[in-house]
């Protein structure tokens, strides 16, 4: 179950859109930063001493399989540098999310599959093994949706989807985002954030990874307070709004 922190890890997030490091700003394309080649990014987090990144496979994401481009590129990341990588976008089935655990990603990330077939988590599980699997839950502005992606609602409340999450036995955690935040800087939506860890406490969750929106480090505070062992930044850390250093895993 969560436990209050006053340190959560940073996870530096790579996203990968058609094979370029991007920043988008709540997910739309053409937005935010283009930030070129994503495996100088990973050189350059390595090099800071991250021992694990975020990486999002966008263009996964939209087509429903994870590409050969993200592939290849967590392939290297783990074998070239030694990183972990936990890795999301397009994981959508045990055939790919066995795929994408052969090739060394240590965490795989599942957001649409979970929510619209309850049984998945279980299943993966069985066959990925404990600590492999984070079920990521996307948060709206309205009316606390559960989200599948960004492609629409899921059919599941916010309460249900985490309640779901707690249930199934050796999932590494939930990852929740506050995908109205997502790019913007604006910092957490702390009374949402706090509701959730709240269901996540009382749902039985083993760890809670945060996204969306985190802006500097008194945000990060505010999220090991709530119980939140790591945070997903992107935009931030890319502007230099909030120094890494010092919050890396």
């Amino acid at each position: 179950m969560p436990h209050a922190s006053q340190h959560p890890s940073l996870l530096p997030s790579i996203d990968v859109l058609e094979c370029s490091a991007v920043k988008l700003v709540r997910g739309v394309p053409g937005t935010g930063l283009r930030l070129g080649d994503p495996w100088r990014l990973a050189e350059f987090w390595s090099s800071l001493g991250a021992s694990m990144v975020h990486v999002v496979d966008l263009d996964g994401a939209m087509r429903g399989r994870p590409s050969s481009c993200v592939l290849g590129l967590v392939k290297r990341m783990v074998s070239e540098l030694g990183l972990g990588v936990q890795l999301g976008g397009g994981l959508r089935d045990i055939g790919v999310l066995e795929e994408a655990y052969s090739i060394g990603a240590s965490r795989l990330v599942v957001a649409s599959a979970w929510l619209r077939n309850p049984g998945f988590l279980a299943e993966a599980v069985d066959r990925l093994g404990d600590g492999v699997l984070v079920a990521a839950l996307e948060e709206s502005w309205e009316a606390l949706p559960a989200r599948a992606g960004w492609r629409g609602r899921a059919p599941l409340s916010v309460a249900e989807a985490v309640r779901l999450a707690g249930s199934v036995k050796g999932l590494f955690g939930l990852m929740y985002t506050q995908v109205f935040h997502e790019g913007e800087m604006r910092g957490v939506d702390v009374l949402r954030a706090s509701r959730l860890s709240a269901l996540a406490r009382e749902a039985g969750v083993e760890r809670l990874i945060y996204s969306g929106g985190v802006a500097s480090a008194r945000d990060l505070e505010v999220l090991g307070v709530l119980g939140f062992s790591e945070a997903v930044v992107g935009m931030a850390i890319y502007t230099w709004r909030l120094n890494p250093l010092g919050w890396l895993s």
